[in-house]
């Protein structure tokens, strides 16, 4: 569950040249100053009631608290969602229109919104049109590549992507442990992969997960043990060694 910071931290924390990551799962690509977030799954609730299981409507609220409040703070010259606004694949339920149409009228006069296409966002385009928001497959941000990571390749530009819904199990040496969502930052590649924003959608532990590689067809050609999971502590950044070395460190 990523962890909302109601008082965002203004600066964010640098990672490499074009990085500023945040609490709770945002990037801000610079110099545009473009912020970036990926995998709300708006609506999820609804689904989840079709199958039976009852959930308190609360993400919505609490995802745009969130956005909003960090867009308040930096002030970014725009917003772009990296896929799966939406949670539906079949078709657009009424809570799915009725919490994507709130959130965007949330976000008007704020800043200027724009949408990349994720594997959940099918039927998106008809909410999209009627209030001007563009809708796109990928696209670029000071040289910077922005897309959901379902589909694609590397081509050797710095990248942004979500999809994975990573997220990080640790315990100490009192076996005490915590689970939380993380981002996932592959240095030589300047590849880094954003959290879930959604407070329901589950997570993927890297270091039980042995092959990240078959999650998204971007991350097919890496040593995923060469990420490093990237999360925070309250406002405090906590940057883990490369998920190799904490696999081994496990084993011993």
């Amino acid at each position: 569950m990523p962890q909302f910071i109601f008082h965002a931290v203004t600066k964010g924390y640098r990672l490499g040249d074009r990085f500023r990551v945040f609490p709770g799962g945002a990037v801000l690509i610079t110099p545009d100053d473009v912020l970036v977030v990926a995998d709300l799954h708006l609506g999820c609730e609804a689904v989840l009631e079709e199958d039976g299981l009852s959930l308190p409507r609360v993400q919505t609220r609490k995802v745009q608290e969130y956005i909003y409040d960090l867009v308040d703070a930096v002030h970014p010259s725009r917003l772009v969602i990296a896929g799966d606004l939406k949670h539906n694949f079949s078709r657009n339920l009424a809570q799915e229109w009725n919490d994507i149409v709130r959130f965007i009228q949330g976000l008007e006069g704020r800043v200027r919104l724009e949408v990349v296409k994720g594997n959940h966002d099918n039927y998106l385009g008809s909410i999209l049109r009627e209030h001007g928001v563009p809708f796109v497959k990928e696209l670029s941000v000071s040289g910077v590549r922005v897309l959901h990571g379902h589909e694609g390749v590397l081509d050797g530009r710095p990248t942004v992507m979500g999809h994975v819904h990573p997220s990080i199990a640790v315990r100490d040496s009192s076996g005490t442990g915590m689970k939380d969502s993380c981002f996932l930052f592959h240095e030589e590649h300047q590849l880094l992969v954003l959290p879930a924003l959604s407070i329901v959608a589950g997570g993927v532990n890297v270091l039980a997960e042995e092959n990240l590689r078959r999650m998204s067809p971007l991350l097919s050609g890496l040593d995923t043990g060469s990420f490093c999971p990237i999360a925070f502590s309250g406002r405090t950044l906590l940057r883990f060694p490369k998920i190799n070395e904490m696999r081994n460190e496990e084993r011993v």
